[in-house]
């Protein structure tokens, strides 16, 4: 059984809707078409998209990529059985597997690039250290991670926005994004360069943009 995680909009039976809210609420395409060119994919590379969910980013990937091997990975099957209908319909050659939340299903150095984009939110701190540690793991040497995720609030206004997040999502599970520490736990765990690529202010907070390249 999967380890326990917080579901798309924290509920179940939210689920169904996570699509539509996120385009109503959020600058999505916005974020993760300048996620992906942060990524600056090159034909033939191998790439993850972690914490897929219903495959968005996954399928912005595909479209814009040449010979590329597109995995998605997620823990979640009820958000994945609306991910593989989404591929089925566009008839894609993406991937998508479910895994046990703890040990990615990959052999070592697997990975050119591992992309993720509001995911990180939801995890506590023992899973974010986990899954950095998994995805330095399946990165080949010099592999690069690229997030998309809340950080730390830029003014007074993202910080009270982003606590309607905090509400929502969980307090210790955003902690560490509201607080500034994804850098550094990115960092604990073998990678180096790790910056912040950009900042983005949104309905609920200050969303950044992380780059990390594996030593």
């Amino acid at each position: 059984m999967p380890a326990a995680y917080i579901p798309a909009l924290k509920y179940h039976f939210l689920t169904p809707i996570y699509d539509w809210f996120i385009r109503l609420t959020m600058p999505e395409l916005k974020v993760k078409n300048r996620l992906i060119q942060q990524a600056e994919l090159h034909a033939g590379e191998k790439i993850l998209d972690f914490g897929c969910g219903t495959a968005t980013l996954t399928l912005l990937i595909e479209e814009q990529t040449t010979d590329c091997v597109i995995i998605g990975l997620d823990t979640d099957p009820q958000i994945m059985a609306i991910a593989k209908k989404k591929i089925s319909q566009k008839k894609s050659a993406i991937t998508l597997l479910i895994y046990d939340g703890k040990t990615f299903p990959f052999p070592d150095r697997t990975f050119d690039k591992v992309i993720s984009s509001w995911v990180f939110q939801h995890l506590t701190t023992p899973q974010k250290i986990a899954s950095f540690k998994e995805i330095n793991r399946v990165l080949k040497s010099q592999g690069e991670l690229h997030i998309a995720d809340w950080g730390k609030a830029e003014t007074k206004l993202m910080r009270l926005l982003f606590f309607v997040v905090q509400v929502f999502d969980n307090f210790y599970t955003t902690n560490d994004n509201i607080k500034g520490k994804l850098p550094q736990l990115i960092q604990n765990r073998g990678f180096q360069q790790v910056e912040i690529v950009g900042n983005q202010s949104t309905l609920f907070g200050t969303l950044s943009y992380f780059k990390a390249v594996k030593t």
